[in-house]
């Protein structure tokens, strides 16, 4: 399976089938890093039933289908901007519904106001210029029911990096999307996004970490697979950018291996989350 996806409406990219399984085997590193597919306080809803939960940005729609089998009696709508891996029709769950859309476009999220318990977001980081985040986090709050609780997921962009070499990856994956007016949001920046909409109150942030290579055993070498993946598949665009040959940046995703273990590297993922507690009068 061969397409094309654009991001942040830059250049585009070429996806592989790999990135299908890649998507999946990261969603399963972090349910095991986290013991959970979730932080927010509303697992007893879920159990209850009658729970409208989306998650936007939903991708192959895996996490989806976990908490669907997990809570059958509750509602779970995915929105991505791409419908090319979202699941068949055959092994779709049936409390779960895709929805091809454009969180940019008008609406922001296209359901009434106070609509959904749960709302989620996961590795969205790098999906939405500056300056339209404040915009998509109020379409968040809009959209979240009285009690309803939002989370958000995601690797941590933020602090230093040991290692040369994840340094430079790193650094430079990140200059790039900053040419491109698309910088990462902190957690500070997001927690300050959420207390400006005044809605949003017992805003909790977790960060856990996960060792990269051989070094942190199976977790570590699966971490590290997913980590290259991620960057094989920014590799057309890191290239030019970097002024490097695609000889000396595949090198560089081979040599990565061994500072991993030389450094013990680790990375590290969040997850900043609270519940809406007053209407949106707006």
């Amino acid at each position: 399976m061969h397409f094309e996806e654009s991001i942040n409406f830059l250049e585009k990219y070429e996806y592989h089938e790999k990135e299908f399984h890649g998507t999946s085997l990261q969603h399963n590193i972090l349910s095991y890093i986290w013991q959970g597919d979730y932080s927010s306080r509303i697992k007893e809803r879920l159990i209850k039933g009658n729970t409208k939960v989306i998650d936007l940005g939903c991708g192959t729609g895996q996490w989806l289908i976990d908490m669907s089998s997990k809570y059958p009696l509750s509602t779970f709508i995915g929105i991505d901007i791409s419908s090319r891996l979202f699941p068949s029709q055959e092994i779709k769950p049936n409390n779960v519904a895709f929805l091809q859309y454009n969180l940019l476009d008008h609406p922001g999220i296209p359901f009434p106001n106070e609509t959904f318990d749960f709302v989620y977001l996961r590795c969205l980081s790098m999906t939405f210029e500056e300056k339209d985040w404040a915009h998509v986090i109020n379409e968040i709050v809009r959209v979240t029911d009285l009690n309803g609780c939002v989370e958000f997921m995601d690797f941590v962009c933020e602090g230093d990096i040991k290692g040369p070499i994840m340094n430079h990856l790193c650094s430079s994956l990140l200059s790039f999307l900053e040419s491109k007016n698309i910088k990462p949001p902190s957690t500070t920046k997001l927690t300050e996004y959420l207390n400006q909409t005044n809605q949003i109150s017992n805003i909790q942030l977790e960060v856990k970490s996960c060792p990269l290579g051989s070094w942190g055993g199976k977790l570590g070498e699966l971490m590290l697979s997913d980590f290259i993946t991620v960057f094989q598949r920014f590799k057309s665009i890191l290239v030019p950018f970097m002024k490097i040959s695609e000889k000396e940046y595949d090198k560089l995703l081979i040599e990565f291996d061994n500072e991993c273990v030389r450094y013990q590297l680790c990375c590290y993922t969040y997850r900043l989350y609270g519940n809406k507690t007053t209407y949106n009068l707006g």
